[in-house]
């Protein structure tokens, strides 16, 4: 996919199930993802700044991105530019703004919402 043709972004929509709750809590239980995270707070970066800033090899990174943009943590966008004589495509990621607030009611309300959801497929 090129820089023109960039997929909608998706954006981080707040867990509706205990299986989205471990997914969310999984992704953001990884040291290194943390770090992309309070890198990205204090404004966008390419991945090459993210990579020498960080220290994380280019390949690692860019899992890592991949996996927070599907997740609605992390957006991209492409910008061109020019160097001298040449034009140039950078990735450009950003934060989204999101809240991950996990406590004994929520856990509770979405395992409810679990049980109800799996006795209405029983019914069918």
């Amino acid at each position: 996919m090129g820089p023109d043709e960039q997929e909608a972004p998706v954006e981080y929509k707040e867990p509706a199930s205990l299986d989205e709750l471990a997914s969310i809590l999984s992704l953001l239980g990884n040291v290194t993802r943390l770090r992309v995270i309070a890198a990205l707070k204090e404004g966008k970066m390419f991945i090459q700044e993210l990579s020498q800033s960080l220290g994380v090899s280019y390949p690692l990174l860019h899992l890592h991105l991949k996996n927070l943009e599907s997740n609605g943590i992390v957006r991209s966008e492409y910008s061109v530019g020019t160097d001298k004589a040449r034009r140039y495509v950078k990735r450009y990621f950003e934060l989204v703004d999101f809240n991950v607030g996990v406590d004994a009611n929520y856990i509770a309300k979405l395992a409810k919402r679990n049980e109800t959801d799996a006795d209405n497929f029983k019914e069918k």
